[in-house]
C-alpha cells in the first residue's frame, strides 16, 4: 500500500489523505484540495460523515476497500468531481481522491447532447405525426364533403334533365339552363378539390393506355366550337398530320390538362380568337414528344404575376363574372410534372397569352390494324313482364330521382330499401333483375350487403343477381372496391340519365345472355 501511495503522490490528478478514526487528518497532500493536517475531514465535505461508521462498534471489516464514483467535492479554491477509494486499516483510513472532473463533464455534455438529439428527434417525429394526421384529416374531410355534396348534386342535375324533356316555355328553358350550368360548375370545383388533394398526398396514379389521339383532339374541337360560337370568337384547331393515330399515355390526365388550358383561354378571351396547335417535337424508336400550343387574344397576364401563375388559389383577375377557385392551373402544373412534361407561359397584358406544353407519349412500332373498340350497344331482352329493380338508397331525393327516371321508361318496376338489412329481406321475398346499391347506406353498407348476397345464398336467382354500386366518391378506388366486393359495375354521382340506363340495360342483357 505504501508503494501505491507513493505512486499516486506523483500523479497530479490524485490526492492521498490519511485520516484517524476520529476524523482528524493525519497526513495529506494538496494536489486537489488545500486541506491541513490536524483539521477534521468532516468539515471538508458532508460526504465524509460516512467515516463515522468505520469503527469496531459497528462491526465494520477494516480490511474491506470501498469505492464511490462521481462525488462532487469543493472547497474555497476548487470544485471537482472525484471518484473516491477508501481503504481502512488498524490505525487509520486512507482516502484516494481521483480527479475526473473533465471526464465527467465530457460525459455529461455527451449525455446532454444525446438527450437533446433524442428530444429533437422526438419533436420531429411528433411534428411528422401531426402533419400525417393533418393530411389524413384533410383527405378524409374532402372525401366526405365530396360525397355529401355529390349526392344532392346528383338529384339537381338529374331533375334538370327530367325537366328539360318536358314542355317548357322560353323563360323556363333559360332558368333550367342556368341551374344546369351552375351545377356543372360546382361539380367541376369538387373535382378540382379532390384532384389537388390526391396529388398532394401522392395518391394520384398515372395510368398508361393506348387511345385514339385524333379522337381526343376532335372532341375539343367539337366541344369548344360551340362555346366559341356563343361568345362570338374564333376557335382554330391545327394538328400535324404525321402524328400517330394511336398513342400510349394517360388519356384522362392529358385531357384534364388540355381542357383546363383551353377552358382558361375561353374564360379570359372576349374577342378575337383562340388557336390550339399540336405538333411533333421529336420521335425516337417507340417514344414520342408532342408540343401543344394554346394561344388566345385575351386580357393577358402582367409579367410580375407569371411566376405565381401555377400556385394554388391564385387569381389575378377579380372580375366576379369570371368564375373559378384558382386551382385549375395548379392542377395542370402538378399533372404535367407527374407526366414528366414541361409547361411555359408567354403573356402580354391586353394582347393575349400563350401556353406552350410538351408531353411525352409512346406508340406501337409494329403495325396494328385493330380497330378501336367502340361502346357496345345493349338492348333489354324480350319479356312480357316489366323488369324489377331494387334500389338500395337512404337519400329520399335520390330515391325519387331514380324512380322518376326508371318508371318513365315504362319497362321497370322499382322497389326501395333504405338500408342493407332491408335489402336482404327484400331479395329473400322477391326475385329481382338488378340491384342499384348505394355504398354508404346504414346498418350494413353496400359492400357488406353485396358480400352477403354473393356468399350466403345457394339460390342463384339471389346470389347471381346483377348489382351496380353508386357513390359520390367518384374515383378508381371506389370502382375497384365495388368489383372486389362482388358488384358487377359502378356509377359515380352525379350521373346522367343515359349513363344510368345504359349500365342497367347492359347488366340485365348480359345476365339474360348467360
Amino acid at each position: 500500500m505504501n508503494n501505491q501511495i507513493e505512486t499516486y503522490q506523483f500523479n497530479p490528478q490524485v490526492q492521498v489523505t490519511k485520516v484517524a478514526y476520529d476524523g482528524s487528518i493525519q497526513e495529506t497532500d494538496t494536489t486537489l484540495f488545500n486541506w491541513s493536517k490536524g483539521t477534521s475531514i468532516y468539515d471538508a465535505h458532508p460526504f465524509f460523515e460516512i467515516l463515522k461508521t468505520f469503527d469496531e462498534a459497528n462491526g465494520f471489516d477494516r480490511k474491506q476497500e470501498l469505492n464511490f464514483p462521481c462525488i462532487h467535492i469543493e472547497d474555497v479554491n476548487a470544485a471537482r468531481i472525484c471518484d473516491l477509494t477508501i481503504q481502512p486499516d488498524a490505525k487509520h483510513i486512507t482516502i484516494f481522491l481521483y480527479d475526473y472532473t473533465n471526464k465527467y463533464r465530457d460525459l455529461n455534455r455527451i449525455a446532454q447532447q444525446r438527450n437533446e438529439s433524442i428530444l429533437i428527434g422526438r419533436e420531429l417525429e411528433l411534428k411528422n405525426k401531426y402533419l400525417i394526421e393533418k393530411e389524413e384529416f384533410k383527405n378524409s374531410f374532402i372525401a366526405n364533403i365530396n360525397h355529401e355534396i355529390r349526392t344532392p348534386l346528383t338529384s339537381i342535375l338529374g331533375f334538370v334533365e327530367v325537366l328539360e324533356k318536358t314542355q317548357l316555355n322560353f323563360e323556363q328553358e333559360e332558368l333550367s339552363r342556368i341551374i344546369k350550368r351552375e351545377s356543372l360548375h360546382l361539380n367541376a370545383l369538387i373535382d378540382d378539390m379532390v384532384d389537388i388533394s390526391k396529388i398532394e398526398s401522392g395518391k394520384l396514379k398515372i395510368v398508361e393506355e393506348r387511345f385514339a389521339f385524333q379522337d381526343l383532339i376532335d372532341g375539343f374541337n367539337e366541344t369548344y366550337a360551340k362555346v366559341a360560337q356563343e361568345k362570338g370568337i374564333l376557335f382554330e384547331t391545327e394538328i400535324e398530320s404525321s402524328i400517330q393515330e394511336y398513342v400510349i399515355g394517360d388519356r384522362t390526365r392529358v385531357y384534364q390538362i388540355l381542357n383546363n388550358l383551353i377552358n382558361n383561354a375561353f374564360k379570359f378571351t372576349e374577342e378575337g380568337k383562340i388557336k390550339f396547335t399540336v405538333s411533333k417535337n421529336y420521335q425516337r424508336t417507340n417514344k414520342l414528344s408532342l408540343s401543344f400550343r394554346i394561344e388566345d387574344t385575351g386580357i393577358g397576364i402582367h409579367e410580375e404575376n407569371v411566376p405565381h401563375l401555377f400556385e394554388r388559389f391564385t387569381r389575378f383577375n377579380h372580375d366576379k363574372q369570371i368564375t373559378g377557385t384558382g386551382l385549375g392551373l395548379a392542377i395542370v402544373k402538378n399533372l404535367v410534372d407527374l407526366l414528366n412534361g414541361e409547361i411555359k407561359v408567354e403573356s402580354v397584358p391586353d394582347k393575349g397569352t400563350i401556353f406552350n406544353l410538351k408531353l411525352p407519349f409512346k406508340f406501337e412500332v409494329t403495325k396494328n390494324t385493330t380497330i378501336e373498340r367502340k361502346k357496345k350497344k345493349y338492348s333489354l331482352p324480350k319479356s312480357k313482364n316489366k323488369f324489377r329493380i331494387l334500389l338500395v338508397e337512404d337519400e329520399e331525393i335520390t330515391q325519387y330521382l331514380v324512380m322518376k327516371i326508371l318508371i318513365a321508361q315504362s319497362t321497370y318496376f322499382v322497389d326501395i330499401a333504405i338500408n342493407g338489412e332491408h335489402a336482404i329481406k327484400y331479395i329473400e321475398r322477391r326475385k329481382y333483375d338488378l340491384i342499384l346499391m348505394d355504398l354508404t347506406i346504414s346498418k350494413l353498407d353496400g359492400f357488406q350487403t353485396t358480400q352477403m348476397i354473393r356468399n350466403n345464398y345457394g339460390d342463384k336467382f339471389i346470389s347471381e343477381v346483377p348489382i351496380i354500386g353508386f357513390s359520390g366518391k367518384a374515383d378508381n378506388n371506389a370502382r375497384d372496391k365495388c368489383i372486389r366486393s362482388g358488384m358487377d359495375d359502378f356509377i359515380a354521382k352525379p350521373f346522367e340519365q343515359e349513363e344510368l340506363l345504359y349500365k342497367i340495360t347492359k347488366q340485365i342483357a348480359k345476365k339474360a345472355a348467360e
